[in-house]
């Protein structure tokens, strides 16, 4: 059976801690839980764009998190147009 989902990975152990927070403190505000749960985790390393776009998410319920990937040149050439 395939599976697909829109929903980024989190690190268990953010999203535990964030939990506990919450039912501890049931008015806590989404500051107060973001310093938990830091974002998502990309297992491929993708670097967020912009941090901010994560606390507009979470707070929406929905959004758009923007993803850049990291690259490594290797060879002789080690030339890159626009690598960071």
């Amino acid at each position: 059976v395939g599976m697909a989902t829109n929903i980024p990975p989190h690190n268990l152990s953010e999203v535990i801690d964030g939990t506990v927070h919450l039912i501890d403190h049931p008015e806590a505000t989404m500051e107060e839980i973001t310093r938990f749960i830091k974002g998502p985790d990309f297992p491929t390393g993708g670097l967020i764009y912009n941090p901010a776009e994560i606390r507009a998410a979470y707070a929406a319920g929905k959004g758009r998190i923007l993803i850049r990937a990291r690259a490594e040149i290797e060879g002789p050439a080690r030339k890159c147009a626009d690598c960071n």
